[in-house]
């Protein structure tokens, strides 16, 4: 049996990268003849799936992560040898290691370096829990089976910050995303028209850092150039948001419409000429690959694999992590647009879910083997 755990739900439509790769993990497991059981979040009440079991009923993880103690002391005797556990963050491991230790392989995977959620709730305080964290994640890493970072980045930085050896070994594997949303959007790049529209579409939190997009806008009208902006999601920092919003001189130029389902992104991204990701951090982000699907143009900070995707000068910027370098790179990436010199590049094919998730695939049956 593969048992894949993850607070979120394969049958929601929530945005953002690891929600979308959950989802693109029960389709590849839908088709692939393996036994398998997902265990996640439930997110929505319209549809069920026999081989999902919610064991909480919201995105919260704490909630989750409690609920899993208690699901796997209540299964621990139903383990075998073969069967193979994932894990979507170190730590929900634990429960597995302590009540089933010595039976079944377990794989964790890295969809962003532990403890950067900590630094952005609790700032300077979180240091002290964070090497904590970092004890109990050095054991977690030397007892899994196998490891899957989405990028190289976070692959050699965990190596540093971690564990050298479990890291050095680790697999990378990016995380995939479903073209078939895509297949009929955007089909040209976007018109000189559309060069002005900047969208930005992720959780509202201190990961994605959208009041920075926000000062990118008002940095560019303060030198004159007319933007506007599209902010779709939702989230905790959303007060902070709101009143950020409220406070800019371009507030008018701003259009935050809120939480959007995933299968709303394609549309969105029709309808603009260019993504902003003003993120203090990633791994791989999901709307950069769905940008480029669509054939719009991204101008982003520095983070996670998103330079093995994006061609600079062709198909978007990547710039530091300030407002001057981003609206810098906003109008590079609108001379791009009207002089019509987008790129969509060659690392399009290399987003193939299929071929992507073939390889989690492998790894299952490899460990189901051992």
């Amino acid at each position: 049996m593969i048992y894949v755990f993850y607070s979120n739900d394969p049958l929601a439509q929530d945005i953002g990268g690891g929600a979308e790769h959950f989802r693109g993990l029960y389709r590849a497991l839908r088709v692939s003849g393996l036994h398998f059981q997902l265990v996640g979040a439930r997110l929505q009440s319209e549809r069920s799936d026999p081989r999902i079991t919610y064991i909480s009923k919201s995105s919260h993880f704490l909630k989750f992560y409690l609920a899993l103690w208690l699901w796997f002391w209540r299964h621990r005797k139903q383990f075998r040898h073969g069967d193979v556990f994932h894990f979507h963050r170190n730590y929900a491991a634990w429960p597995k290691l302590v009540f089933a230790p010595k039976r079944g392989r377990v794989i964790i995977s890295y969809h962003n370096v532990t403890g950067r959620v900590l630094e952005g709730l609790l700032g300077s305080f979180g240091r002290p829990i964070r090497r904590l964290m970092l004890a109990f994640e050095r054991r977690v890493a030397a007892l899994a089976d196998a490891i899957i970072c989405v990028s190289s980045r976070d692959r050699l930085t965990l190596q540093k910050e971690v564990a050298e050896q479990p890291f050095e070994k680790a697999n990378v594997i990016p995380a995939a995303f479903d073209q078939r949303l895509f297949k009929d959007t955007a089909i040209q790049p976007p018109q000189s028209s559309q060069s002005t529209k900047l969208l930005a579409l992720g959780r509202i939190s201190h990961q994605k850092n959208m009041p920075l997009a926000v000062a990118v806008l008002e940095w560019l009208h303060e030198r004159g150039f007319d933007y506007s902006l599209t902010i779709a999601g939702h989230g905790e920092d959303a007060k902070q948001l709101i009143r950020r919003i409220a406070e800019s001189p371009v507030s008018g130029k701003i259009n935050w419409i809120g939480g959007v389902d995933h299968d709303q992104v394609p549309g969105l991204m029709a309808e603009h000429g260019i993504l902003l990701l003003t993120s203090r951090y990633e791994a791989s982000p999901t709307v950069v690959k769905e940008a480029l699907r669509c054939k719009r143009p991204v101008v982003s900070t520095d983070v996670g694999d998103v330079a093995d995707w994006i061609d600079q000068e062709r198909s978007g910027m990547i710039c530091e992590h300030s407002a001057d370098a981003l609206g810098q790179g906003v109008l590079a990436t609108t001379r791009i647009i009207r002089e019509g010199r987008y790129a969509q590049g060659t690392q399009i094919e290399a987003m193939d879910e299929q071929a992507i998730m073939a390889q989690v695939l492998r790894l299952y049956r490899r460990l189901a083997a051992v």
